[in-house]
């Protein structure tokens, strides 16, 4: 019995221990599996955590996509802001490695909840802000390939007045592990311009250049707003074709005054850059803020894929210490040189020196897009009477591109011609102060300097004596801008209160102005007039370009006394009848405007006779 008893008391001994044995396995799991899934929970976190190490301002590096006017309005040093139209789409450029890219933005909505959406390569994510603080929102990860890429944003939803403000971009990730190329703040308005590229020619060694002359071709497609197709550069100044709006076109020639500002009122007398006389239709006027001088216009209708030929003269003037210069352009489909104009420096004594063309892009709401210009056959005329043909240069940049900044910029040759390309963010490049060489063409201008027109003042208008205006006043007009949008004028009674600074304006606050316009004066009784003086409004900003001047004695019947086209300019204008006419009521019809638009303006309207 009592071996029984041992025998059980040892089999129950060994089910205990087998138990607790059994019982220790279980826990030991249990533990190991929580501790599984917690480090689960954590490497889960963990991968919503993105790696952001490169914090870059966005708005140096943001362009609205096709919309000038939204581009100014919204993109600043700052960053995006005040932003309200889901019509937008926004999009920032940075030049990466290749592989995945993380992408974050720090950004507010301010005044409500709003859903973005933000592309990379084919990839979109959306994500939903309501942080009235700027806070960074991760965006997600995207592979991209090395070179420039962009982020496209676009606002999907708003509840208040705006979508989001972004003040940064944020990267980080595998691309740019080597680096980012971005532009900085403190470069904002020329490096959202674009890197300015240029060619600089070999002249002809111990000579002196009378005469320089240049051809230049667009290609199609690329004559960008913003565009400043230089052809006929030199020491003191340029000369070439602009592409000033989408309805205007300019050619361009300027020379800088030898006393250096940027404010031309701060210019002395004895240093003022002179007009010796300009070709018909061409504005002259002084201009500023990238040094200062003279600069003359002409609005001209050139095409991209047409070849234009430039032609600038420069020697010393027949007054000492003076260089005089002469700028003349051919159109093809005029088939003749046009004078643009003379211009004289002072404190200057030289011929054509430095000779080169560049290409820029002045507006920094086209920065994004790409641009080209083809240079070719280059020559200059010495003083020994002798053409010499130019087929080497060199290729430079400006800051923006040395500082590396951008590094969307080229130049080069191709065939018989000079190239240059800027802007647009492509991948090619060329190393600045690398040298090239075109083929000769072997063919020198054919050009008798001896047709061409001479530049000379016109003859001082003759004097005349003007009609007192107390007792006029406008009975009628087809528009004015009395809504603010001009401050304290544009009504069309702003022509006859003898201010230059006040200006009558069509209508464009609220309303869409249509030409022609109108303005009927009544001039208080019969009276003789001889001709009708005009005085643009002085800003040169919608000035009217042809007009039709009707008159008539009882504002019923009216009678045209013919068509007429003022120039581009600050300084009065007089428009003589062929014989004096006896009227009361005058009617001023503007049918076209300097810049192309349907808005035109006019500061002043009077009227003479001669005695």
């Amino acid at each position: 019995m009592k071996n029984i008893i041992t025998k059980l008391n040892l089999r129950n001994t060994i089910l205990v221990f087998i138990l607790l044995i059994n019982i220790s396995f279980s826990c030991s799991s249990c533990s190991k599996s929580d501790t599984s899934e917690s480090k689960e929970v954590e490497k889960e976190e963990e991968e919503e955590t993105l790696s952001l190490t490169k914090t870059i301002p966005i708005g140096a590096n943001s362009w609205v996509m096709n919309n000038l006017t939204q581009d100014q309005n919204i993109i600043s040093e700052s960053g995006i802001q005040n932003w309200s139209s889901l019509d937008d789409v926004i999009r920032t450029y940075v030049k990466t490695g290749a592989g995945e890219l993380n992408v974050g933005l720090k950004m507010k909505s301010s005044d409500g909840s709003s859903k973005i959406k933000v592309t990379v390569g084919n990839t979109s994510k959306e994500i939903t802000s309501s942080s009235t603080t700027y806070k960074t929102e991760e965006i997600g990860t995207f592979t991209v390939p090395a070179g420039y890429n962009y982020v496209e944003i676009k606002g999907l939803e708003k509840s208040g007045d705006y979508i989001v403000d972004i003040s940064d971009i944020l990267f980080g990730g595998v691309a740019i592990a080597s680096g980012v190329t971005f532009n900085p703040t403190s470069n904002f308005y020329f490096g959202r311009r674009g890197p300015s590229v240029h060619m600089g020619y070999d002249e002809p060694s111990g000579k002196d250049v009378q005469w320089f002359y240049n051809e230049v071709t667009v290609p199609e497609g690329d004559d960008k707003i913003g565009s400043f197709f230089m052809a006929n550069g030199h020491a003191q100044g340029y000369f070439g074709i602009q592409v000033n709006s989408a309805t205007e076109r300019r050619v361009l020639f300027s020379i800088w005054s030898a006393f250096s500002t940027d404010d031309p009122n701060q210019i002395p007398e004895d240093y003022k850059v002179t007009n010796l006389g300009n070709g018909t239709g061409v504005t002259v006027q002084d201009f500023g803020n990238e040094g200062s001088g003279i600069q003359c216009f002409k609005d001209v209708d050139w095409k991209a894929g047409v070849t234009y030929k430039f032609l600038l003269k420069g020697e010393p003037s027949t007054i000492p210490e003076s260089t005089d210069y002469t700028a003349y352009f051919f159109d093809p489909e005029i088939g003749d040189w046009q004078l643009i104009a003379g211009l004289r420096r002072p404190k200057t004594n030289t011929h054509l020196k430095r000779l080169h063309s560049f290409l820029e892009n002045f507006n920094p709401s086209t920065g994004y897009l790409s641009r080209r210009v083809n240079y070719g056959n280059q020559w200059v005329y010495t003083t020994d009477n002798a053409w010499a043909e130019m087929t080497s240069g060199t290729f430079t940049a400006d800051a923006t591109a040395s500082n590396g900044d951008r590094l969307d910029y080229e130049g080069g040759t191709n065939g018989n011609t000079f190239f240059l390309k800027n802007c647009g963010f492509f991948n090619a490049n060329v190393q600045p102060n690398t040298a090239f060489s075109r083929t000769a063409s072997g063919a020198s201008p054919n050009i008798d300097f001896n047709s061409l027109e001479t530049p000379k003042l016109p003859d001082p208008p003759t004097p005349v004596t003007l009609l007192d205006r107390s007792s006029w006043s406008v009975i009628d007009y087809s528009t004015q801008e009395d809504k603010g949008g001009e401050g304290d004028t544009g009504r069309a009674a702003d022509v006859l209160d003898d201010n230059l600074d006040t200006y009558w304006h069509s209508c464009w606050s609220g309303c869409t102005a249509t030409s022609p316009h109108h303005i009927t004066i009544d001039m208080g009784a019969q009276t003789e007039v001889l001709g009708i003086r005009f005085a643009q409004r002085q800003s040169l900003s919608r000035t009217v370009k042809n007009i039709e001047i009707q008159v008539s004695t009882d504002n019923s019947s009216w009678s045209s006394l013919g068509n007429f086209e003022l120039q581009n300019i600050k300084e009065v204008q007089d428009v003589n009848f062929t014989s004096a006419q006896t009227f009361r009521y005058l009617k001023f019809i503007s049918t076209s405007s300097h810049d192309g638009t349907e808005n035109a303006a006019m500061a002043e309207i009077k009227a003479y006779i001669i005695e």
